[in-house]
């Protein structure tokens, strides 16, 4: 709809100069059909009404909106109205943040986490109060989960990958006792304290309060076929020519449980248990060669149904959280794809 606005204007007037590419990126070229070289009225907009401009640009109004009725309402409608066009019901004092958000505009993705974070009444109420909004400092807020979307925790995650990995974590944490546990362990973990505090609190509790023996191996229907002897484990790793006869012990010890899926991609399967319950910890086809995603999709659905989890282990986690209490955690990216959402590949813990 957006590319249709002003289709009189020259086309040289419809192209974005170097300095609206520079301010308004990915959003350049339909800004600049919105408004024509050398948009100076768009640069004359306060940085708060640029951003909402983008976020209707980037679909997320609170209903369609059409071309010339944008630019009119960005540049001469009352802060109230635009920010009801923008959030409707959650608009208060959206305007006041977006005057934080800079004068560079995001990318299309950071409004998306922007919104999700601006529907959530706790994660709106943390964002309000920030001194600068930016998506270094609203991302981990999204990565939060609901429940741990509180200010107390917000000022002790460093980052969005801390952020992430705590969320892990509360999940574990909830896993290893009941879901009315999340609320409890909520308003201990935001209960104060610096970075080495929230997450020390964490790690206390990926060990469960009572101890209890570890359920069976999940019994899963066609095609998949479960192991159940050392002749059938050494026979299944010479045909995928894989290591996993040498899991044989822990096999027997019911730390793994190892299945076949046998279907036109036969795909070996290998399932570990810890206090958390069972996990997905390897699928590959024969020669260890990784399986299609769609394919892994379709064994993580039934597993997902026979209560198996996937990601990584209880200890690896665990690990992630000893070291941003300790300060020892290293910088990375936090954006993994389905298969690497997975973990697969941690067959020992």
């Amino acid at each position: 709809m957006v590319a249709q606005l002003f289709n009189r204007a020259p086309q040289a007037a419809r192209t974005a100069t170097p300095l609206l590419a520079f301010v308004a990126g990915e959003f350049a070229d339909p800004i600049a059909r919105l408004w024509p070289a050398p948009h100076g009225d768009f640069f004359a907009l306060p940085a708060a009404r640029r951003h909402a401009a983008a976020i209707l640009l980037a679909g997320h109004g609170r209903r369609p909106i059409g071309e010339s009725e944008l630019r009119r309402l960005v540049e001469y409608q009352r802060d109230a109205v635009v920010a009801d066009a923008v959030a409707g019901a959650l608009a208060t004092g959206l305007m006041r943040v977006l005057a934080k958000a800079g004068e560079q505009l995001w990318r299309r993705r950071d409004y998306d986490i922007f919104m999700d974070v601006m529907t959530d009444e706790a994660a709106n109420e943390v964002l309000r109060h920030l001194d600068v909004v930016h998506p270094d400092a609203f991302a981990p807020i999204a990565a939060l989960p609901p429940a741990l979307r509180m200010a107390t925790i917000v000022r002790a995650v460093p980052s969005e990958a801390a952020a992430a990995d705590l969320a892990r974590a509360f999940r574990l944490a909830v896993l290893l006792r009941d879901p009315n546990a999340a609320a409890r362990l909520a308003r201990r973990w935001g209960s104060g304290g610096d970075t080495r505090a929230v997450f020390t609190r964490a790690l206390e509790d990926l060990t469960p309060d009572v101890f209890r023996p570890g359920d069976p191996a999940p019994a899963l229907d066609a095609p998949f076929v479960r192991i159940t002897s050392r002749k059938q484990l050494e026979a299944v790793a010479l045909e995928f020519r894989n290591c996993l006869a040498e899991h044989g012990a822990r096999v027997a010890e019911g730390r793994m449980a190892v299945y076949v899926w046998r279907a036109e991609t036969p795909a070996a399967i290998a399932l570990s248990r810890d206090a958390a319950g069972w996990r997905l910890a390897e699928a590959k086809a024969i020669d260890n060669v990784d399986l299609d995603e769609a394919f892994l999709r379709e064994i993580v659905h039934r597993l997902s149904n026979a209560g198996v989890r996937t990601g990584p282990s209880l200890q690896a986690v665990a690990s992630l959280i000893d070291d941003w209490a300790r300060g020892a955690a290293y910088p990375r990216a936090h954006h993994p794809g389905f298969a690497e959402g997975l973990a697969l590949g941690d067959l020992w813990s």
